[in-house]
């Protein structure tokens, strides 16, 4: 199973710490994203999948805010990142 960083953030988008739990694909992910943010003080949770593999991008899977329903657990489009700043 992959490892997944959810990366809570306030209202002015700041994340000033990261979580890290495992899930089983990227539906699993977001859900857990939903739970962290209906359990945190934070406006939305970034999703990132690093990479697997040597010379791999980090993946962002989605973002679920506070007020997100259910039924909002839906993938983002694997869409590959950088992670580097």
């Amino acid at each position: 199973m992959p490892t997944y960083l959810f990366y809570p953030r306030r209202a002015d988008g700041v994340s000033l710490t990261f979580i890290a739990e495992i899930a089983e694909n990227d539906v699993e992910a977001l859900g857990l994203a939903s739970e962290i943010a209906q359990a945190h003080d934070c406006a939305g949770v970034f999703v990132w999948a690093p990479a697997l593999a040597e010379g791999g991008a980090d993946r962002f899977v989605g973002e679920m805010t506070r007020a997100a329903k259910p039924d909002a657990r839906q993938p983002a489009r694997a869409r590959d990142a950088d992670a580097s700043l």
